[in-house]
């Protein structure tokens, strides 16, 4: 039951993400990445609550969650860096892109060489982000000293592969057919006996050439039937780990060959250099001795200019708030104009006189015409009366006339009607 566990719990670890690709590349660099933080004790040193010790395929795959991908990427960055002693210049709050070209300037500053796009250094995942892990590691292992030592191969001997059953997974053995206690003692020694017998022919056997018995077309067809299942997607491009290899060692054959001749250059130009700047600081040393007084004198223009600006300010805002006062004031001045061209107007307008006396002369003429008319009715009344007083005097003669003879008749005078 345990070797069954076993296969079912690597299994489960080797499952991949849904909509993932198989990536050799990655995986094997992830896994270069996990064996280099535990050599640099990470768990203990590294790692919080909040971020945990990571899979072997941690950064191969997208995560669940890629902003903790990305945080957990950037966080072993810094913490890498702190270890060869460098500071990381941005912020987990910063932006990414900020973040990822940044990182790019300090670990080529600090010598990481690393051809990786900053868009793919940005999903936290995938080739590009394990190679830069990869290689910052390296360089802290480089740094902290620490040192590969040759590998040690346990002696054990060539062990026989037994022959599998196919169907032996599927039909169980019963009870009734294991075999008891005395049984597997006697079989047990049975089988020590075959092995005292044929130990010399297994010794000539495991010194011996491999021969094996299997047809290749039956082993071609065995291969093109269980490859789709294992999904491993064969690599074909440059970036396959024997092109590496292969690229890798013919680098090391170019770096051999013209390392020493590049380094007595550059040993020369680092000369020259030293030299350069010693002439440079000497000569700047001279300069300052000799414009130390310029300087002074300039100090103090520097000091006279900034107390002239200071009152050049405080004048200007002054004049602002004058400026400001004269608008209100000329805004003021503006309405009295305007309401004295109104009362002027009032004033010298004459038309109301003009009208005054039009009306006026309208009286008069209305006066004159009622004048006329009373006179002329005056005038008509008076002749009805005189034509009425001769008829009123004719009766009154007709009235009075006996006391009137007989007034004369006594001697008083006429009476003048």
């Amino acid at each position: 039951a345990e070797p069954a566990a076993f296969v079912r719990a690597m299994a489960e670890k080797t499952t991949l993400p849904e909509g993932a690709i198989y990536n050799a590349e990655a995986l094997q660099l992830n896994d270069e990445v996990i064996d280099m933080l535990m050599l640099l004790d990470y768990e203990t040193r590294f790692c919080t609550k909040e971020l945990k010790p990571m899979s072997r395929a941690f950064f191969a795959y997208a995560a669940q969650n890629p902003a903790h991908q990305f945080k957990y990427f950037t966080q072993v960055v810094v913490w890498s860096l702190t270890l060869m002693k460098l500071q990381a210049d941005w912020d987990e709050y910063d932006d990414p892109n900020t973040v990822i070209t940044n990182m790019l300037v300090i670990l080529k500053d600090c010598g990481v060489q690393v051809n990786a796009v900053p868009g793919k250094l940005k999903q936290g995942y995938g080739d590009s982000v394990c190679l830069v892990l990869h290689s910052l590691l390296r360089e802290v292992l480089r740094r902290v000293g620490f040192e590969w030592g040759a590998p040690s191969y346990p002696d054990e001997g060539l062990a026989d592969e037994a022959e599998v059953d196919s169907d032996a997974e599927i039909q169980s053995v019963g009870e009734d057919e294991m075999p008891g206690d005395g049984e597997e003692d006697d079989l047990m020694y049975q089988e020590e006996e075959v092995k005292k017998k044929g130990g010399d022919d297994d010794e000539d056997e495991d010194k011996g050439v491999l021969e094996s018995s299997i047809d290749p077309k039956q082993w071609l067809l065995e291969v093109e039937r269980v490859a789709p299942k294992l999904k491993i997607q064969l690599p074909t491009d440059s970036k396959e780990w024997r092109t590496h290899l292969q690229q890798t060692r013919g680098y090391k054959q170019v770096i051999e060959t013209q390392f020493p001749n590049a380094k007595a250059q550059l040993e020369k130009l680092s000369g020259n250099l030293t030299n350069a700047l010693e002439r440079i600081r000497s000569k700047e040393a001279f300069i300052n001795t000799q414009f130390d007084h310029r300087a002074l004198d300039y100090r103090q223009q520097q000091e006279e200019l900034a107390q002239v600006q200071t009152q050049y300010t405080e004048r200007n805002e002054f004049v602002m708030s004058l400026q400001i006062e004269l608008k209100n004031v000329s805004e003021e001045l503006e309405v009295v104009k305007t309401e004295m061209e109104e009362r002027s107007t009032t004033v010298t307008d004459t038309a109301p006189i003009v009208k005054m006396k039009e009306s006026f002369k309208k009286l008069r003429a209305d006066t004159r015409q009622l004048e006329v008319r009373i006179g002329v009715v005056s005038h008509t009344l008076m002749q009805a009366k005189l034509r009425q007083r001769p008829q009123e005097n004719d009766r009154k003669q007709g009235l009075y006339k006996g006391a009137h003879d007989a007034n004369n008749s006594d001697g008083d005078g006429d009476y003048d009607p």
